[in-house]
């Protein structure tokens, strides 16, 4: 399923800032790799091999999701395109807390519990976006809303010069502001689409200067607080697990 970009000139606009995030987020998945990857010497526990694979699964399907983040943070695209990503990572997860051997030296063994935190943050992230609500909507709506939305911004576009874009273009903003309302009430307004719904509200009421947005937006500003925790969490065990190498 593919969510419409909004426009070429909003991307250009933001692409300098998001290709930043990018390289920071890559680094940080190095960095991820090599942190788990010297969990041994931190320990007091030497892995056996059942315990080492399981940590070798975790730390890749990190690094992973971390880029997917990185790749899908303007416009927001996480839910839909991290999905396989993310479910990786919570399989090795569970995978972990399932072994009777490996939990609690994998999770608990040491002072900086990197593996528990990493998890903690991706899981918040997660939830906090939503994404699991977009697995329950239908490829029909999905389709509906994207052409909705492909409808009002080309219509924006259509009458850009014309200067009649609030009289021309409120019919097809309203049903897709109306249709976005009821994805909100029915419990799928994952971040991927409330990011969509937010940058044509905000081009229609802010650009356009034709009425205020009616939409809450907070799955967007908790997937961005919980972006924002993940470096926090990695530099945080990073700090306290140097103490032990």
């Amino acid at each position: 399923i593919r969510l419409c970009d909004h426009g070429s000139s909003g991307i250009n606009a933001e692409y300098g800032a998001t290709s930043h995030v990018n390289r920071i987020l890559d680094l940080m998945a190095f960095h991820i790799l090599l942190l788990l990857l010297l969990f041994p010497l931190a320990s007091q526990y030497k892995l056996d091999q059942d315990c080492s694979d399981l940590q070798l699964a975790f730390a890749t399907a990190s690094t992973e999701f971390t880029k997917c983040l990185g790749k899908n943070t303007k416009p927001v695209r996480l839910c839909v395109s991290c999905f396989q990503q993310y479910t990786v990572i919570r399989g090795t997860y569970t995978n972990i807390t399932g072994s009777t051997n490996c939990s609690t030296i994998l999770r608990d063994s040491d002072n900086a519990m990197v593996i528990r935190r990493l998890w903690d943050a991706y899981s918040n992230m997660w939830n906090s976006a939503l994404c699991d609500t977009c697995s329950g909507l239908s490829a029909n709506r999905s389709v509906d809303f994207v052409n909705k939305t492909d409808t009002v911004n080309l219509c924006f576009d259509h009458n850009k010069k014309r200067g009649d874009i609030c009289g021309a273009c409120k019919t097809d903003y309203e049903a897709l502001l109306n249709m976005f309302k009821d994805l909100q009430h029915d419990g799928y307004a994952c971040a991927d689409l409330a990011d969509s719904m937010n940058s044509t509200a905000q081009a229609w009421s802010v650009r356009y200067n034709c009425g205020h947005p009616e939409v809450k937006y907070l799955p967007v500003v908790s997937l961005a607080v919980g972006m924002l925790l993940l470096p926090i969490t990695f530099y945080g065990g990073n700090r306290l697990i140097t103490k032990y190498v």
